[in-house]
């Protein structure tokens, strides 16, 4: 097998009901509904590309609170202001909204059931200067530093370079 073989084909999601978390991925996130197969539960599929898929599966387990998948978004302001709007951004496990020093911009959501999403944006994407106006976006860019045997970690700007 060579790298290039290997892919994920999907993530599983718990969740407690479909009727809210169906419109969170479907609306806020921006993921089609796949075909689902019958699997003795109540489940939906969503498509995240022509090989990768959400598997949600109506289950009672616990959720983490640093555990994520990434998602990588054509339209990252878009999912922005519609995560905001549905009161989705969570802060307190990576931290605002930031640009990474690579460029790409990232942010965490929780889905209404606890589970935690990282939002990224696609390579090269254009974003509105705008956008760094907002509360919940650092200012500069930089990256989330959690030092081992911390909880909290801090935003560490990338130095400007010098002349």
């Amino acid at each position: 097998m060579t790298e290039r073989d290997a892919h994920i084909h999907h993530i599983n999601v718990n969740v407690d009901d479909l009727e809210t978390a169906i419109p969170f991925y479907r609306d806020v996130v921006g993921l089609p509904l796949d075909p689902t197969p019958e699997q003795g539960m109540l489940s939906q599929f969503f498509r995240i590309n022509d090989r990768q898929q959400i598997h949600m599966n109506v289950l009672d387990d616990a959720r983490a609170f640093r555990g994520h998948f990434c998602l990588e978004v054509p339209d990252f302001e878009g999912v922005f202001r519609r995560a905001k709007e549905a009161n989705a951004i969570d802060t307190s496990p990576w931290g605002r909204v930031r640009a990474l020093p690579g460029g790409k911009m990232q942010m965490f959501v929780r889905d209404p059931h606890g589970n935690l999403i990282e939002i990224a944006s696609s390579p090269g994407a254009t974003i509105d200067s705008a956008l760094f106006e907002d509360d919940l976006v650092e200012p500069l860019q930089g990256s989330y530093r959690l030092l081992p045997g911390e909880d909290v970690g801090a935003h560490v700007p990338v130095e400007p370079p010098t002349a």
